[in-house]
């Protein structure tokens, strides 16, 4: 008997492809990190137009989580089928960060890299995993138990994120605690996989994306502004994005405005289409191919070039990845590129 997920799986739904390939850009343009985003040592840091725009990339991973939550939270998978998919995405995580580990080592020619840290550069594949488990733990339970869930991650990481970014403004020196971005605290991903479950049955007014695409931004250039200030470091919307309100508000803009999108057959379409199909490839291969070419042309390294420069290189390194993967699902490693 053909199971409603199975089903599912079969009817492809073009927007969660462009959102998925919108999310793994975001993950790649933050990564090459080649645009100055206008951070300078020693003075007070206020963000950039060009700043301001690649907090968008704050949304990559969040995206991610979304439309896996619009596929999978209400989906009827067994608990064999969710084990089967979490062990997956943890050996794949394995194998890959075992990959990664042996290029960074020979790339630069330091055994330090041969380590378990290495691993963890592919945290999302585990991290997602956890997910698949605990949403499937999660649906078991009476609905007011899992919204008492949700609501709780809402309130910490999220709100008291938000409220150290509004008390480091005023005190950049205040001692600012990494709630919800590290460690068990990923767990806040529950609330962006059951966001993109609740936006993928409902349909809100036109005023609703636009919204919370300027509340997003605005709180994403407050939380840029203070934690520059604070680490004195630049910020380029990555780590730190994550449980905040501000990516949240601005990853369900981007949610609302992309889910029902369906043009035309076309080339873009198609593209498009691949890349989404391809995301876990892309995330997974993108990191690898930055140290190879970084190794082959070490004159790229800490280059600052034009930001759409920085966008063309990101999508290059997006082509060949999915390319990459494409390849690699002919063979037996197609069991550790899907989700």
């Amino acid at each position: 008997m053909v199971t409603q997920a199975a089903t599912l799986e079969k009817r492809r739904i073009f927007g969660y492809d462009a959102l998925k390939a919108l999310a793994a850009f975001f993950v790649v343009l933050y990564h090459v990190d080649m645009v100055d985003l206008g951070y300078r040592e020693g003075v007070y840091y206020y963000p950039t137009v060009t700043q301001l725009l690649w907090l968008f990339c704050g949304c990559g991973v969040p995206l991610f989580f979304m439309v896996n939550g619009a596929l999978t939270v209400k989906r009827g998978y067994t608990w064999r089928q969710v084990a089967l998919k979490a062990w997956r995405l943890v050996l794949a995580g394995l194998v890959w960060g075992v990959v990664a580990m042996c290029v960074y080592a020979l790339c630069k020619h330091d055994v330090s890299y041969f380590s378990l840290h290495m691993v963890r550069y592919y945290w999302f594949l585990f991290t997602l995993a956890a997910l698949y488990v605990v949403s499937y733990l999660l649906g078991r339970l009476p609905q007011w138990c899992r919204w008492t869930v949700v609501g709780l991650l809402l309130a910490f990481p999220f709100v008291t994120n938000l409220v150290w970014d509004f008390i480091l403004l005023g005190n950049p020196q205040a001692l600012m605690p990494r709630w919800g971005h590290s460690g068990v605290f990923t767990m806040y991903g529950i609330v962006y996989l059951y966001a993109g479950d609740y936006l993928s049955t409902r349909h809100f007014g036109r005023w609703l994306p636009w919204l919370c695409a300027v509340a997003g931004l605005l709180l994403l250039a407050i939380e840029a502004t203070a934690v520059v200030n604070h680490i004195h470091q630049p910020f380029e919307g990555g780590n730190y994005c994550f449980p905040t309100v501000g990516a949240l508000l601005l990853s369900i803009a981007l949610f609302e405005w992309l889910k029902g999108w369906n043009p035309a057959d076309s080339w873009l379409k198609r593209g498009i289409s691949f890349l989404g199909n391809q995301a876990l490839g892309i995330y997974i291969f993108h990191l690898i191919l930055m140290v190879i070419v970084g190794w082959i042309f070490p004159a790229v390294t800490g280059l600052t070039v034009h930001p759409v420069m920085a966008v063309l290189i990101a999508l290059i390194y997006m082509a060949v990845s999915a390319g990459i993967s494409a390849l690699l699902q002919r063979s037996p490693a197609a069991f550790l590129l899907k989700l």
